[in-house]
């Protein structure tokens, strides 16, 4: 029994000419039959020129079918892996030196005395510089100034060369301020010993004797 011939599928033609006062036009064919297609750009100045372009998208369709490009699967994206953000650096501050400079962090140089103007911390930045020229601060330990006017005068006739007279604890207080303790008005009041709560009497009144003729009061009462 002879197969059945299996039919072709058609061809299809989409031709797109867009309106223009031009006087060469321009457009576009695409031609497709099945799974291959070719699309031709053009231009004509009457439409019977269109046949020729026909033909020729033609023979490039059936070029197209003689040797079909071979399209390959584009290859899988790996997934997207989000990378936790770090947490933001704590800011720091540059402290010139008369070598270089020492970058120390923010809160490894503090001002408690209630100082918040650029002013104050200028100030307190000349000082650290000493203060680490001098090898009495290692810019690591958190030191903090509780007036920095008054460091100021206190160290103004002071130079690295001074410095070793001196400890860092004479200028600064050093390390983290600690929160004190919070107390209430029972802790002043003074403990009670539970030994000490004792029963007491009261002793009555010697009694005095009155005398009547020489004799006493019981002896009258008698």
């Amino acid at each position: 029994m002879p197969k059945k011939a299996v039919p072709k599928p058609p061809t299809v033609l989409t031709l797109t000419l867009p309106d223009t006062d031009d006087a060469t036009r321009t457009g576009t064919l695409l031609i497709q039959r099945g799974e291959l297609a070719h699309l031709a750009r053009f231009t004509y100045t009457r439409i019977a020129d269109l046949n020729e372009v026909i033909a020729e998208a033609m023979i490039a369709l059936s070029a197209v079918e003689a040797d079909p490009p071979v399209i390959t699967e584009a290859p899988t994206a790996p997934p997207v892996t989000t990378k936790p953000t770090p947490p933001p650096a704590e800011p720091t501050v540059d402290i010139p030196l008369k070598k270089g400079k020492r970058t120390v962090k923010i809160s490894h140089l503090k001002l408690t005395g209630g100082e918040t103007d650029a002013a104050a911390y200028r100030q307190a930045v000349q000082l650290a510089a000493i203060l680490i020229d001098g090898k009495l601060w290692d810019g690591e330990t958190p030191i903090r100034i509780a007036d920095v006017y008054a460091l100021a005068k206190k160290m103004k006739h002071l130079t690295a060369r001074d410095m070793p007279l001196f400890s860092l604890t004479d200028f600064v207080q050093v390390g983290d301020a600690q929160p004190e303790a919070a107390t209430d008005g029972a802790d002043d009041m003074p403990a009670v010993d539970d030994d000490e709560d004792e029963a007491f009497t009261v002793a009555p009144p010697h009694e005095i004797a009155h005398s009547t003729n020489g004799a006493s009061a019981h002896t009258s009462l008698l």
